[in-house]
């Protein structure tokens, strides 16, 4: 039974090819997301980008010109957090990542070692070295814990996608026959029972927003949650009639989305 937008008391957002694309708002994103407010609807920025902080994507939306608060950002890499705090309190963490996912570590007070780790993490690292990624896979092959923040095989960038930590994810694999024991982003369900505790809300009550099929709206179907493909991304018409991933909803932008509330 497909599930119904005007019981959505929680929009999730993906962020790139969703409200943005580089430094560049997708058309009508930012007053949509204002008219949402107006109804009285929660809003949440939900990205697998941990290449940044959760404060780096506020500074972000809020020089572009949507005023964001910290309530309303939530990242993999948080989830990640979450999840270590959780089952791996006190352990010691090898993490492939650039200084703003350490600086998130750090605000948690997560313990980011080069030697002797007790737990492994990748992460979307923008700053990797060859010698880091082996020594990654060093670890891994021992034995200790291995999680992912996010499955993405790519980013979406203006002049052409960036290789994201799926594709290097199967590089491990294909080096040492390991995968990750838990996925944190998206379409895995850990986060999104994370998301529903943090706002108190049914999933039926709450909405995933995005434009790939297989992170975002998977994410949506998986968590029980309204599901809305946005074609201002990866994904076309054309690939979402093929696809078995079927959302509740396709609209052409995110600015389409307070119409289809009041239909």
């Amino acid at each position: 039974m497909k599930k119904d937008i005007k019981d959505v008391e929680l929009f999730l957002f993906d962020l790139d090819g969703t409200v943005y694309i580089g430094d560049k708002e997708i058309d009508g994103a930012f007053n949509a997301i204002n008219t949402l407010r107006a109804m009285g609807k929660r809003i949440c920025f939900f990205t697998n980008n941990s290449s940044r902080m959760h404060t780096d994507y506020i500074s972000r939306l809020n020089n572009l010109g949507l005023r964001v608060y910290s309530d309303e950002i939530y990242t993999s890499g948080q989830v990640t957090c979450e999840y270590i705090l959780d089952k791996y309190r006190g352990k010691k963490v090898y993490l492939l990542g650039n200084e703003r996912l350490k600086s998130e570590f750090d605000l948690y007070g997560i313990e980011v070692v080069e030697e002797d780790p007790d737990i492994c993490v990748i992460g979307f690292d923008t700053s990797l070295t060859y010698d880091r990624l082996y020594r990654f896979c060093k670890y891994v092959n021992e034995g200790r814990p291995y999680i992912a923040t996010h499955p993405d095989y790519f980013c979406p960038a203006e002049e052409c996608p960036m290789p994201d930590i799926g594709a290097l994810i199967e590089a491990i694999r294909l080096t040492i026959g390991r995968t990750p024991d838990v996925v944190m982003g998206k379409p895995h369900k850990e986060a999104g029972l994370r998301i529903a505790k943090k706002y108190n809300l049914p999933a039926k009550k709450i909405a995933m927003v995005g434009d790939r099929l297989y992170t975002d709206v998977a994410f949506g179907k998986n968590c029980g949650f309204v599901s809305i493909l946005v074609l201002s991304g990866e994904t076309t018409a054309e690939m979402a009639a093929s696809s078995k991933i079927k959302p509740d909803y396709i609209l052409d932008f995110v600015k389409n989305i307070p119409e289809a509330i009041q239909k």
